[in-house]
Formats: structure tokens, C-alpha cells, sequence
């Protein structure tokens, strides 16, 4: 089984929102390593961008199983 980490990010800035982006983060061998990569990148999107309080990140990170058929 692999693990895949999807990733979606968008921006605030001066109160106006930005598009979306998504990632796909890929090759996974565990579960515990795909949570540990979502961890951190949250800890990341929860950041504020230094002092600068006019941009805000918001973001979904999760992990899913990938099956092969």
C-alpha cells in the first residue's frame, strides 16, 4: 500500500481571497510517515507570515491510502 498526502492552499491578502492551489505528495511507504509530512506542513500553514497580519493562510492537508486495483 502507498499513502498519498493532498494538499490545498489558499491566501488572504488584504482580505481578499486567492485561488486555490493543490499538491500531491506521493510515495508514502506508511501511514506514519504521511501523518508525520501532514504534521509539519501544518504547523507551517499555522505560521503567520512574519509580522505582516494583512495575509492569511488557510490550508487542508490530508492523508489517504492509495489501493491499486
Amino acid at each position: 500500500m502507498e499513502w498519498v498526502l493532498f494538499v490545498s492552499l489558499q491566501w488572504i491578502v488584504l482580505g481578499s481571497p486567492t485561488q486555490p492551489t493543490t499538491q500531491v505528495i506521493q510515495s508514502f511507504p506508511s501511514e506514519e510517515l504521511c501523518n508525520k509530512a501532514a504534521e509539519a506542513l501544518r504547523n507551517e500553514i499555522n505560521t503567520p507570515l512574519g509580522s505582516n497580519q494583512r495575509i492569511q493562510t488557510l490550508g487542508r492537508v490530508v492523508c489517504l491510502e492509495r489501493k491499486d486495483k
